[in-house]
């Protein structure tokens, strides 16, 4: 592995993009990297759309600029790990963030009184409301031909000692910068120490919960190694590096020329949010690879000698792909799927169950009304579970014991139908003669206790519909545990109840051809499974 957990970008004050900076990285070969623009978590979620898109693991990260107020003496803070809305990192740099751009915009007014040729609004346009740093003017400067560098001689003149651009900005207070990256649920770094000399700082801000210290830098000496693998060994704190990688507006010239310690990426375990995103990636690139195969469905094929259950090429391909991401983010992850193109297990921690195409009939017969099913297992019990109807374009989530959306919004049910007469049920013609053929009970004449009869032909959509509201119950006679596992997540979060007769057991079932009922409410689940019981026809009642 090749970690650098040190970046900017041009959120700050580095001169590439997130995009242009992820690229370089996978072109550098680096397999993890955090970005940490100073005092802003913007970005950070197209950051890691685009790293779990690369193949490179994102780590949402932040340099905050801070001070001690006692000394005067400037602290940097990185912050790793947090949730990526930040809101305490956020509070806390906001007003700092204001007061760099008001100093900024001083500094262009300045040079332009001193007679320096500006063009502002070009350097407002560049930045595009982001934050102006010093190095964006100088950059400015260069193009005007006043100079051929950012860090010339003119920059020393300008910006440093008693030049005419130079001027302090407030800083936040170090406790407090450690303090809000904790509360955000982040890890809580001293950068540098070597370059501003921090070290006096260490007891003191491990009493305000700091959690590591960086090691690896371009400005750190073999003597401030050695000092800090002591600090750290005494403190318990976690050692980071990284190129502190600014583009062409940083001394550093290659980013991950400076790297982490692997070890150190034990301290960040993936956090449900991540999960959630990566899960959201999988699905919205599943739909878009289907819509566009829907203009050719075609290489029909057929599965296990029945021909309601079509399987097509695009079946396997969007197993393979959703397999492969997952294989190359977790690689220690295990997996069951409906295609088999890899080894079914459940002995990992974690446990991918996935459907690529949910309805793979509707699909073929007319591209529509077909889903892409992920659920993820955590210890043989339900996690995460995401339904994407591709051509609606809803994407149904639920996270166990946190709640269901839908396309980012709470999902809100309609009242549940409390009585058995008011209920609408979905349940196909294949599920009716098999009741009556296997289990000989008289499913034609449920149609006489219940308000309605629908089927839409998709499992996971129709639980969905269920924990919507829409329906008040689904009834399957075959279904496999790619089918419902993810839209069961989903249905609990919404309090709605389902049952599977099978043999019960505490660990993931791997059968196929199991009995499935869901409901809006155990109320409609205990009515409905009394009724199938009194329609048996071997109990002579019908």
């Amino acid at each position: 592995m090749r970690v650098d957990l040190h970046v900017h970008t041009d959120i700050s004050d580095g001169s590439l993009s997130i995009v242009e900076t992820l690229e370089l990285a996978k072109k550098n070969g680096l397999t993890h990297i955090a970005i940490t623009n100073h005092d802003t978590v913007d970005g950070l979620e197209q950051a890691m759309y685009t790293g779990i898109r690369l193949g490179i693991k994102v780590i949402p990260g932040v340099e905050i600029s801070a001070v001690d107020k006692i000394t005067g003496q400037k602290v940097h803070i990185l912050g790793y790990n947090f949730t990526v809305e930040a809101p305490h990192i956020t509070k806390l740099c906001e007003p700092l963030l204001e007061r760099r751009q008001q100093k900024s915009i001083w500094q262009i007014e300045q040079l332009i009184a001193y007679g320096y040729q500006i063009n502002k609004q070009a350097i407002y346009a560049q930045r595009a409301g982001r934050v102006i740093y010093k190095q964006h003017i100088m950059a400015h400067l260069v193009e005007q031909g006043y100079t051929d560098g950012i860090y010339s001689p003119l920059y020393e003149e300008l910006f440093k000692g008693s030049g005419m651009c130079s001027r302090e900005v407030e800083y936040v207070d170090v406790f407090e910068a450690v303090k809000a990256i904790k509360a955000d649920g982040g890890i809580a770094v001293l950068a540098h120490p070597g370059q501003q000399n921090t070290y006096y700082l260490i007891d003191q801000l491990v009493d305000a919960g700091l959690d590591g210290i960086e090691i690896y830098h371009e400005i750190h000496t073999a003597k401030d190694h050695e000092k800090i693998k002591q600090l750290a060994y005494d403190k318990n704190l976690i050692l980071t590096g990284g190129s502190d990688y600014h583009g062409e507006y940083g001394t550093m010239t290659e980013l991950g020329q400076v790297l982490c310690p692997p070890e150190t990426l034990n301290y960040f375990p993936p956090k449900t949010e991540h999960y959630v995103r990566f899960i959201k990636y999988l699905v919205y690139e599943a739909g878009t690879k289907l819509r566009e195969f829907t203009a050719v469905r075609e290489q029909i094929s057929l599965k296990n000698n029945e021909l309601s259950n079509l399987v097509t090429r695009f079946d396997i391909e969007i197993e393979r792909f959703i397999v492969n991401k997952i294989k190359t983010e977790f690689p220690e992850h295990s997996f069951i799927t409906e295609e088999n193109t890899v080894k079914a297990s459940s002995h990992s921690f974690y446990t991918w169950i996935i459907d690529p195409i949910d309805g793979t009939t509707n699909f073929v017969s007319f591209g529509q009304d077909f889903a892409v099913s992920i659920a993820l297992y955590k210890n043989q019990q339900p996690y995460i579970g995401a339904v994407y109807d591709v051509m609606a374009d809803e994407l149904y989530l639920g996270i166990a014991q946190k709640g269901a959306w839908l396309n980012g919004s709470p999902l809100i049910p309609r009242l549940p139908a409390e009585n058995l007469s008011e209920a609408i049920v979905d349940c196909s013609l294949n599920t009716i003669n098999r009741f009556m053929v296997e289990r000989k009970i008289n499913m034609p004449a449920l149609i006489n206790h219940i308000r309605g009869h629908r089927c839409s032909g998709v499992a996971s959509i129709a639980i969905c519909k269920v924990a919507a509201g829409q329906l008040s119950a689904y009834i399957s006679a075959k279904l496999s545990i790619w089918d419902y596992a993810a839209a069961a997540i989903i249905l609990s979060e919404m309090q709605g109840s389902h049952c599977i007769l099978s043999n019960q057991s505490s660990q993931i079932e791997f059968h196929q051809g199991l009995v499935f009922i869901a409901c809006g409410s155990r109320s409609i689940l205990q009515q409905l499974k009394e009724k199938l019981l009194q329609l048996n026809l071997n109990r002579g009642q019908a």
